[in-house]
Order: structure tokens, then sequence, then C-alpha cells
């Protein structure tokens, strides 16, 4: 079950109720899902055409901006505020759903200030609709859950099971790319299924977020990696407070490094070429700016767990609070864990003899295969 709420002003194009749109809550609730119109004001006129013998409601909520409204509809219904999805087309219902931690959907036709920069946007009814299908089915477990001392790791997909052996990591980046840079709904449904596996964690509510990508073997570092955008239309859906700038990403690869998952050869699970190949970006040194944060790292897919285990090394010697590795997508069981030292400013390049490393272990964590059918279609 999931309860849908959006606002009446929400479903207005020219200043009429959209037909299609309301179609899509009718919809919803005739698929058993709670369906509510919530406003500060009184119920319009065509609320009572448009939606009468639905089972749509219309409540008047004065001060609904708190997200009280969330929280305790969610209680009603012996749901989560996770289980709420929030079409957004004024502020207020972005404050609505931030506050009452639902999951939001930016109404692409909404020029509302706080609305425009969400990551997920819907430009019409039908995209609305395929959000609440996929929603609906999404149960939230990542494929890969795993907690270890320096950092965690997360992946949302097991593409072992997927591709089997006939894929590499620069292939699944491709498919990746290719469904970021189409965007419409399988981008939407990615940033939907990612978002709501974090929200169920609890992960809006986490102060001092800190959101970066692991910059590619021959990064440019100028923010516009695919997964730039897509981590910044992830933050704006989950966090409440920035603490990550565009055009500043929180890695900066200073030399090209061997990218070993084109299939050539060498030890991938030694962290050494990655770690004298990259640094902090120097603008979160300025005030502090990681100390004490907690920071989510996205990368596209992993196999050895390289590149968690040396952002987190750079991250801790900055003085992050606590490092969580998110990734798209994870082949095989050989996720090692690494307990990597700086030795150096982080924030500048590290030389040989910089840092410190013990042989990686197993990363230990569990797997969970209820959500992988509905991935299967999102990166084809």
């Amino acid at each position: 079950m999931l309860i849908v709420m959006t606002s009446p002003d929400a479903l207005l194009l020219n200043g009429k109720p959209d037909p299609n749109l309301v179609q899509v809550l009718i919809n919803a609730r005739a698929a058993n899902n709670p369906v509510g119109l919530i406003s500060n004001h009184h119920e319009p006129d065509w609320f009572a055409g448009s939606f009468g013998g639905s089972g749509v409601q219309f409540l008047h909520n004065k001060g609904r901006q708190s997200g009280e409204i969330v929280s305790q509809n969610a209680k009603n219904f012996s749901l989560n505020p996770f289980d709420v999805l929030v079409l957004a087309g004024k502020d207020e219902d972005v404050q609505m759903g931030k506050n009452g931690h639902a999951l939001l959907i930016a109404a692409g036709w909404s020029t509302a200030k706080q609305v425009v920069p969400l990551g997920i946007r819907v430009d019409d009814a039908k995209q609305f609709q395929e959000i609440i299908d996929l929603t609906t089915g999404w149960l939230g477990q990542w494929w890969f859950t795993g907690d270890e001392p320096r950092y965690r790791v997360r992946a949302l997909s097991d593409l072992s099971s997927k591709y089997g052996k006939t894929i590499t990591q620069r292939v699944f980046a491709q498919k990746l790319t290719s469904t970021v840079k189409n965007g419409g709904s399988r981008l939407n449904a990615l940033l939907a299924v990612t978002a709501r596996s974090l929200l169920m964690e609890g992960t809006d509510s986490q102060e001092g977020l800190v959101w970066g990508v692991y910059p590619s073997s021959s990064s440019a570092n100028d923010d516009d990696e695919i997964l730039s955008d897509f981590t910044h239309r992830l933050r704006t859906t989950v966090s409440r407070v920035r603490f990550s700038k565009r055009g500043e990403p929180l890695f900066i690869r200073h030399t090209p490094s061997t990218k070993r998952s084109m299939g050539g050869g060498g030890d991938r699970t030694d962290p050494t070429n990655q770690i004298l190949t990259v640094h902090l970006n120097p603008f979160y040194k300025e005030s502090n700016r990681l100390l004490g944060k907690h920071v989510i790292v996205v990368d596209d897919c992993t196999t050895y767990g390289v590149s968690f285990g040396v952002a987190s090394a750079f991250l801790r010697k900055a003085g992050a609070a606590s490092i969580t590795g998110v990734a798209l997508g994870k082949f095989g069981g050989q996720l090692r864990y690494y307990e990597i030292d700086i030795q150096t400013d982080p924030f500048k390049p590290v030389v040989a003899g910089g840092f410190t490393s013990i042989a990686p272990g197993w990363f230990q964590g569990a797997t969970s295969s209820v959500t992988q059918q509905v991935l299967q279609t999102l990166i084809p």
C-alpha cells in the first residue's frame, strides 16, 4: 500500500484540473491506495465534480507545511512516512513532503521556486502513473547491505544474476549512462527506488549529509560525471539541507588512473593506484566542510569495493563522522573491506609512502533478491 498526497493546485493546468492527472489519482485509489488532496484553504468548487464517488479525499489542513499530516496519516494506515508519495506543485507541498519524510515528486509543469530543483520530476500524467505503479511494488530492499567499522556499503542491483559474465563494469556504465541521459520514466524510476531505499533507512533524518560521486578514471573534475546529475537529483529528493555544491565535486582525479575494470590485468584488489590519483576537493577544506559530516559516496557499480575503501580513507582523514558507499550495481561476491590510513593532507595529492594499508578482508553483509525483478527493466 502507498499513500498518495498532493494539493489542488498541483493538478491545475491553465487554471483547470487536468482530467488525466485526476484519473491517475482515481486509479491509485481504485488500487486500494489512500489518496488525498491537502490544502491550507477550503475545498475547491471543482473537487466534487472531479472526484465524487472515487474515494479520493480532500483534507483542509492549516499548517500542513510542518509535515505532521504525512506522519499522522502514515500512522493511521500502519505505514511509514516513506510509504507516502507527494506530488509537489507548490512550495508548501515541498515543505510538507520533506518535513514529513515522504518521497517527493516534482510536477514538471510547476514553476514554484522549491519545486523546480527537485530531482524526481514527472512531465505528464503518464509519467506520474508510472512512478506510482513502480513505487507501490517497491519493497525497498537493497541487493547488498553491509556495515563495517570504517564505512558502510549499499548496492541496489545484483548485476551478476542479470548479465552473468558477459558484461564488464565499463559496459554497465554505458548502459547506466544511456538510462540517465535519456531521462524520462526510467531515470525517474531509478531515482525513485534509490531514494525510497535511502528514506527507509532514515537517511533524510541524518544531520550534516554530504553527497559525492567517486570520480571516473579520467574525470575532468568539473562535476559533470554521468552520476553527478543523478546524485544531485537524489540529494534534493532525500536531503533537507545542502552541504554539497553543484560544480564542486567531492573528489579530484588529479592523474588518470588505470582502468582495470575493462578487463585488463593486474591485482584489482590493490588500492594503491586509486590512492595516488585522487584527493579531496580543497573547496571542502574551507570552514571544515567535511568535519563531523555524514558522507554518501555514489558509484555506478562495484566488484571489489576499492573505490569505497579509498573514498573512506580520504574522508576519515578529513574528519567525516561516517561514510556510506552506494553502488547502483554490484558484481559477484568479491567485495573487500579496506583499512587504509592517509598520512598526509587529504586535500592534496598523496605520494608513495603517504599512506598505510593492510591486506583487505572480506566485506561482510547480507543480500536480498526481492527487488531484483523490478530493477531488471530500469537499466536494460
